[in-house]
């Protein structure tokens, strides 16, 4: 009989704990893991209530919790953290899903294992190759020539309008990313086979300095991966696309889910989809878990 296939969820969140619990309860098997960061900037009692919440299952993991601010290296360390601690399961998953605390599943597990199995070992990772003319005019390269300095800035400072864009102080400069990798780009939410889990925790090991470079890059979740596995033996075995269905049309961007969106939840070919807000509609994560209205009948009549 051919082993099921493992999956380790990283769920990177800052509030709303009760909604991490529910998307742990949604997706939990006794075949996947679950790594978990809360922010270390966020509401410690919060922290409390969700590990609380979760101490009953012993697939789950806390990680170190990191401060995470806007635009910072704060959720790439923390990501880096999560294929750590996969490592020191000997890689035992066959992939690793990147997730927010506000993603929720589409398809149910069977689903979802399906998907990934047919995948073959390929993973799933939204880039684009430098330059990129239609991306912030074409200056997105900024982000990483820059040096991008993100501090706590006092609100009085910030009043005074400084820093300019109200969230970091970038101080012109040419930097190049270390061995002369090439930029690449996309979106920071991923699906990553166990070889490229394994090169990246090899590689950031052997070349310190490479994480070392993105403390001063501005949003470098947007690339530090891409840039990484994009230029390694693994480039051919990445699909250029991310499975967490995402609607940028509506604000506030990104827009949060309600029923109304359901059709084109149930239609879509991704495993999750972001954000959701229990506040806003929390029946709409009640009718994602009945399944789409064709299986609701088919389990009636049975």
């Amino acid at each position: 009989m051919k082993p099921a296939l493992r999956i380790a969820y990283i769920i990177l969140a800052h509030h709303k704990p009760e909604m991490v619990v529910r998307l742990v309860r949604r997706a939990c098997s006794p075949d996947h893991g679950f790594f978990i960061h809360y922010n270390q900037l966020s509401n410690d009692d919060e922290y409390s209530r969700l590990v609380q919440a979760l101490q009953d299952l012993p697939n789950v993991c806390f990680l170190q919790r990191r401060k995470c601010r806007w635009g910072d290296s704060g959720i790439v360390l923390a990501s880096l953290d999560a294929i750590a601690a996969i490592a020191r399961q000997d890689f035992a998953y066959d992939y690793a899903l990147l997730l927010t605390g506000q993603d929720y599943p589409i398809k149910s597990d069977d689903q979802i294992t399906t998907t990934l199995a047919q995948a073959n070992g390929s993973s799933f990772m939204q880039f684009s190759a430098w330059p990129i003319p239609d991306w912030e005019n074409g200056r997105a390269i900024r982000r990483i020539q820059n040096f991008h300095i993100q501090l706590p800035f006092p609100n009085w400072l910030r009043r005074l309008g400084w820093p300019p864009n109200r969230q970091h102080l970038a101080i012109p400069a040419r930097r190049k990313v270390p061995n002369s990798l090439h930029p690449y780009f996309g979106a920071s939410w991923w699906c990553l086979s166990r070889a490229c889990l394994k090169y990246i925790d090899d590689y950031v090991r052997k070349h310190p300095d490479y994480t070392r470079f993105f403390k001063y890059v501005y949003a470098p979740d947007e690339c530090f991966f891409q840039i990484l596995l994009l230029n390694s033996p693994l480039a051919a075995t990445i699909h250029p696309r991310t499975l967490t269905y995402v609607d940028w049309s509506r604000k506030p961007s990104p827009a949060i889910l309600n029923r109304n969106d359901l059709p084109r939840l149930w239609q879509s070919d991704c495993l999750f989809a972001r954000k959701f807000d229990p506040a806003v509609d929390a029946a709409v994560m009640d009718q994602l878990d009945a399944g789409p209205p064709a299986h609701r009948a088919a389990a009636e009549k049975v």
